[in-house]
């Protein structure tokens, strides 16, 4: 079984953002569209997403000094879901597991749930994203498309959180607010971004 090396994390969300580099100097790893439903809970602030027909929930561990946040995945578990799995999930949503009728419940009913409950919000994401290595470091520039508006945001993550921070001061971004994924769509959601 492959060890989980809970990374260092630091992005930001705007309508557009100026780098003060160009990343296309750097080595381009990947780059992946993808259509992905947030389920968020106004109890915790986890982050649990549905990509590809799979759960896949990080679980925020600690925030250092220069507000640096440390992300564990905890979950990933493909549809349908197992009365087990789907217990898990809501341990995260630190929620009461509701009546079940059967045995699975598939992406559909889950996201009935979820409607069903108003402690959470399902959001939809459309993600362009371009991953890159600066400096050892993987860089994320992304475009996003929220409720109908387009965002930007620019993520730096790595195990060290040193070199996270190195990495968000070269791309000139570390007088910007540190903003994760729960906070920015639950912003966007409630117009605050």
């Amino acid at each position: 079984m492959e060890k989980i090396i809970p990374r260092w994390e630091w992005r930001t969300f705007a309508d557009s953002i100026d780098l003060a580099v160009d990343l296309n100097q750097y080595n381009q790893d990947r780059e992946v569209e993808s259509a992905e439903v947030y389920v968020l809970s106004t109890v915790v602030n986890e982050n649990p997403k549905v990509r590809e027909g799979k759960m896949d929930v990080k679980s925020l561990q600690q925030v250092n000094d220069d507000g640096l946040e440390q992300w564990k995945p905890i979950l990933k578990v493909s549809f349908p879901l197992n009365q087990e799995q789907l217990a898990e999930v809501y341990r995260v949503f630190r929620l009461s597991l509701p009546e079940l009728s059967g045995d699975s419940v598939s992406f559909e009913d889950f996201l009935k749930l979820t409607e069903a409950n108003p402690r959470l919000m399902a959001i939809d994401v459309v993600k362009s994203r371009k991953l890159y290595t600066v400096d050892g470091c993987i860089v994320e520039n992304a475009m996003l498309t929220v409720d109908g508006r387009k965002f930007q945001t620019v993520a730096a993550e790595d195990p060290d959180p040193d070199l996270v921070k190195a990495v968000v001061k070269k791309l000139g971004l570390w007088d910007r607010e540190n903003i994760n994924y729960v906070q920015g769509l639950k912003r966007i959601r409630n117009k605050e971004l």
